[in-house]
């Protein structure tokens, strides 16, 4: 991932609070800094307090490039202002035989100011009592002080082993896979009902392409826990992985039904692909587009709804998808290699001939895959439901895209048909996935008098968002272009949505 990836939390409804392992001697006391750095969030999560999680945090740190040890007073505002956090919490920790002291800090990430040290003290095995306190405390200095008293919170401490949680800890902080995996089983031997402990467990396996563990692993997760969405979603991207697609299909249809985003309708759409349509007649297709349309950042959902068109018979709308991925990766070689198949299946030979000869040139090993074959597994899974990483420049294209589109709206009303024109195709150039600029481009194309190229630009409107007044305007353009049977076409697909459109009846030669 880019250093330079720009990081947010989707949909907050404030900036969030980051908690930052606390300091201390390392060595066998180093998972105290862990422990509180994975259930301080969650207990700050219970009071409504906006946080990142700790597996949220360590992908920040993968994607900006710094480990996530040793980190100076300037990296760790870098990371908060990279994930749109207001707050940090820092401090230390001294455990001297079975007595700890923590002493937290919170600074204000904008103003450079350190609060007065929140300091807890007892005996180690309250650990989770102590860090419930200073999480009250901790919300009390925001901008939403709790509405629960502080001794009944710390008193609803959850129930865990102390053992359990210290052995999960040690997970949390172990230097390699292997051994994160052992203490964690060792936590669940001790108490097999902490969730935390084996959603943690499911996470490894799921990253280590052990899908069949992960699956015996997420699935004892009751269905009633606070962690249940979390384990389902990842439940079901070890299902994609194991070819389990009904089973995936299942899982993600649940969760979306409550709370669909992005990530979940990727996934989801990525199991009807495979699995194939539900009996309500859903289509990958519709649900990759309802992903893009929730967060036009995704990386892998353009490829996938791309890779989803062309298994669908979609050629010209899958190359529509495939030629941004390119234009956006070009060391995409799978994306490029789908581009080539779906040009030649639209009959646009000379184009495929040229994305496949540049695809052969680098990688020599693609020469056997001239062959389109929609059995392939080109399409993506996303294993994190909240995508944190978005890509700065494609960002910043789309803020250019609108500001070319706003200028190309100012001209339309003035009556400068081609200086709108040039603004909308800047803006159609720069943020190919805007419905809004294809739409605005074809009614300009149109009172040009350039009726094949209004035809094509909603097309392209369509292949992004299929919208029934969108189609019936095409069907209207190609009739008075007499190209009837392609009018009756669209207009039957209108009648599909809504089947009494006297306009589309009449195009579709029914009425």
């Amino acid at each position: 991932m880019s250093p330079l990836a720009l990081l947010s939390l989707l949909a907050a409804a404030s900036a969030p609070t980051l908690v930052l392992p606390p300091t201390g001697p390392g060595g066998d006391d180093a998972w105290v800094g862990e422990a509180v750095a994975d259930a301080l969030p969650r207990a700050l999560n219970q009071l409504s307090v906006p946080v990142v999680e700790r597996a949220d945090r360590l992908r920040a740190h993968e994607s900006l490039e710094i480990p996530p040890q040793n980190l100076t007073r300037a990296t760790t505002v870098r990371i908060a202002e990279a994930l749109g956090a207001s707050r940090l919490i820092l401090g230390s920790y001294e455990l001297k035989e079975e007595s700890l002291q923590l002493s937290l800090r919170i600074l204000d990430v904008e103003r450079g100011s350190l609060s007065a040290p929140l300091i807890a003290t007892g005996p180690v095995d309250h650990l989770q009592a102590m860090l419930r306190g200073l999480a009250w405390d901790i919300a009390v200095a925001g901008s939403s002080p709790p509405q629960q008293p502080r001794e009944e919170f710390v008193g609803e401490t959850p129930a865990v082993p102390f053992e359990a949680l210290r052995l999960h800890a040690r997970g949390l902080s172990a230097p390699d896979s292997a051994t994160r995996v052992r203490f964690l089983k060792q936590a669940l031997g001790v108490s097999p009902t902490y969730d935390e402990a084996r959603l943690t467990l499911g996470r490894i396996q799921v990253a280590a392409r052990e899908s069949a563990a992960a699956v015996d692993t997420l699935v004892r997760i009751p269905s009633d826990a606070p962690l249940s969405r979390s384990a389902r979603f990842l439940q079901g991207v070890a299902c994609l992985d194991l070819g389990r697609y009904r089973d995936a299909e299942a899982l993600f249809a649940a969760l979306v039904l409550p709370e669909p985003t992005a990530a979940l309708l990727n996934n989801y759409g990525l199991a009807l692909l495979r699995a194939g349509p539900t009996p309500e007649g859903v289509k990958a297709s519709d649900v990759l587009r309802k992903a893009m349309s929730l967060d036009p950042s995704l990386r892998e959902t353009p490829l996938n709804l791309g890779w989803a068109l062309f298994v669908e018979g979609d050629a010209e709308a899958a190359a529509f998808w495939l030629r941004g991925v390119v234009q956006a990766d070009p060391a995409d070689l799978h994306a490029q290699l789908a581009l080539a198949w779906a040009l030649r299946q639209a009959g646009r030979s000379a184009e495929a001939d040229a994305e496949w000869k540049a695809l052969v040139a680098r990688s020599p090993t693609y020469a056997e895959l001239q062959a389109p074959d929609p059995r392939r597994r080109f399409e993506r899974a996303i294993p994190w439901e909240r995508p944190l990483v978005f890509d700065e420049e494609r960002w910043g294209d789309r803020q250019y895209a609108a500001s070319h589109l706003g200028r190309a709206e100012k001209a339309q009303e003035a009556g400068d048909v081609e200086a709108a024109r040039r603004e909308a195709t800047q803006a159609a150039y720069l943020d190919p996935y805007s419905e809004r600029a294809h739409l605005l481009l074809a009614r300009l194309e149109t009172r040009a008098g350039a009726q094949e190229r209004a035809v094509s630009e909603l097309r392209m409107a369509l292949w992004i968002r299929d919208d029934p007044g969108v189609r019936l305007e095409l069907a209207r353009l190609l009739s008075e272009m007499d190209r009837g049977a392609e009018a009756r076409s669209e207009a039957q697909r209108v009648l599909a949505a809504d089947p009494t459109n006297a306009e589309a009846l009449a195009l579709a030669g029914t009425k």
